[in-house]
């Protein structure tokens, strides 16, 4: 068994997706290991809650909450709820070991030792958010959906990468043909494969394969591309989206080209639900209402196939809004890749703007970022909002509390700017969660242009392509306004 690195020896890793030519009678063979998954995926969850739920009602565990949670008594905590999570069988391995219990079964025919370890340590990081109050449930894998991937320790057991195919067992799975072609396929082919994941989508209602190598290194970069090294402050919102460095400045619709087919996903969401009620007429009353504890299990083939149309038109969109994405931080990482932003509630922003959010992703984008810019050896600090406080801030260090509908910065000093613009700038100033005002105050008149220019292109580009410019870019001062 190869050692375990630890955490500051392990080396950077990056994935590369192959597709996979896969027949029926194969598609048929995973989709049953995808099943033997699934099933110990449920059995293993099932009873990490059962043990959950016991450690949580036992004395020692109550004891354990009332020791303080100071510095002084920090370390006695910790060891007080690991003994409580080792008596209790709530810990990784002791999961493990009832994994390999029922491995005993026919499961173990699909399954194999490292398959299972990593289904294991999937439950088990679900299972901790539970009971580190991260999430208030887990959910059980339905048949419906079912087990959608399953990953190896190693490129040496199971699931095995070699050359151009992937082995299973006696299972050979080769590659799409052509595909090595591609340099960024062929720089993951070439690089050193350390675990390989397969993974099963549903595309235009059929089911494809694809092979993801989670190689060594660094993942392919174009000829010509640079990571610039300026400081950069940012300011993302529920469409728009603000950045900030020393020699640039830009504002900009958030991946505006997602564009959603709103009418047709709406007619098929329509006709699924008529469907839904034509199946099943005693889950619903005279007027149409749901009955309380019935739920519409039964499906017609009509039914399965708006169902399969609706997913793939959502794939379709995520599938757009990842390039977008990745497009994006791309273009921010030319100019720097060390990323000052505010740790935003982004639930808070699902409840008001839930349209928006759905579509566009702004928290899954700030993932994105943080990974290219740590892959590129900057990082992305996300700062307290309530201590720095960027909107309410001007560089004179005065504060005033602002409505969202005002769009516009101004202050009794003479400062007028668009509001995300000038909180982005800010940014750039924030130290250890506090804004440096003096810093921000020294380098406003060189800023000032930027600022100021970028606002003007972000209103002259959309008015330029024939778009309304929305509110949240704020009204330019009349003698700026494009006629």
């Amino acid at each position: 068994m190869p050692k375990k690195l630890k955490r500051s020896e392990q080396t950077p890793s990056f994935v590369c997706e192959i597709p996979l030519q896969v027949t029926v009678r194969q598609a048929r063979t995973i989709n049953t290991r995808l099943e033997a998954g699934r099933q110990l995926y449920n059995a293993i969850l099932g009873e990490g809650l059962r043990r959950l739920r016991l450690m949580k009602e036992s004395k020692a565990y109550q004891a354990t909450k009332k020791i303080p949670k100071d510095e002084v008594h920090l370390n006695e905590r910790r060891a007080a709820f690991s003994a409580v999570r080792l008596d209790h069988g709530f810990t990784e391995y002791q999961l493990s070991q009832y994994a390999t219990q029922i491995r005993k079964s026919w499961i173990g025919d699909h399954v194999g030792a490292h398959l299972a370890q990593k289904i294991v340590k999937r439950v088990y990081q679900a299972l901790e958010k539970v009971s580190f109050g991260q999430a208030k449930k887990v959910r059980f894998k339905t048949k419906s959906r079912g087990l959608r991937s399953l990953e190896g320790k190693t490129n040496e057991a199971n699931l095995r990468w070699k050359g151009n195919h992937l082995a299973w067992g006696k299972m050979i799975l080769p590659m799409v043909k052509g595909i090595e072609n591609d340099p960024v396929m062929a720089h993951g082919l070439s690089s050193k494969v350390k675990y390989v994941r397969l993974v099963k989508r549903n595309v235009r209602g059929k089911d494809r394969f694809y092979a993801q190598l989670v190689c060594e290194g660094v993942p392919y970069q174009k000829p010509g591309r640079v990571i610039g090294d300026e400081k950069i402050g940012l300011d993302t919102g529920p469409s728009t989206i603000a950045e900030v460095g020393n020699t640039h400045a830009s504002l900009r619709l958030f991946a505006e080209d997602v564009v959603r087919d709103h009418k047709r996903i709406r007619r098929l969401q329509r006709k699924q639900d008529r469907e839904r009620r034509a199946n099943n007429p005693d889950c619903y009353d005279e007027l149409g209402r749901a009955i309380k504890g019935k739920h519409p299990w039964k499906k017609s083939h009509r039914q399965i196939a708006t169902e399969a149309k609706l997913r793939d038109l959502y794939r379709k969109e995520a599938a757009h809004r990842k390039t977008l994405h990745g497009q994006l931080a791309n273009e921010i990482l030319a100019k720097g890749k060390y990323i000052y932003t505010e740790k935003l509630s982004y639930k808070a922003f699902q409840k008001r703007y839930g349209k928006s959010i759905g579509i566009r992703a702004p928290k899954l984008f700030l993932s994105t970022l943080r990974r290219k810019a740590e892959s590129a050896g900057g990082y992305m600090i996300e700062f307290n909002t309530r201590t720095t406080a960027l909107s309410q801030t001007c560089i004179c260090g005065r504060k005033e509390k602002k409505s969202l509908s005002e769009r516009v910065h101004t202050c009794e000093c003479g400062v007028i700017a668009q509001r995300d613009l000038f909180s982005a700038y800010l940014a750039r100033f924030v130290e250890e969660d506090r804004l440096q005002v003096a810093d921000a105050y020294e380098y406003w008149q060189s800023a000032e242009s930027l600022l100021q220019m970028a606002w003007e292109q972000a209103h002259n580009q959309l008015a330029s392509r024939g778009y309304n410019v929305p509110s949240s870019f704020g009204k330019l001062p009349e003698s700026e306004r494009v006629i």
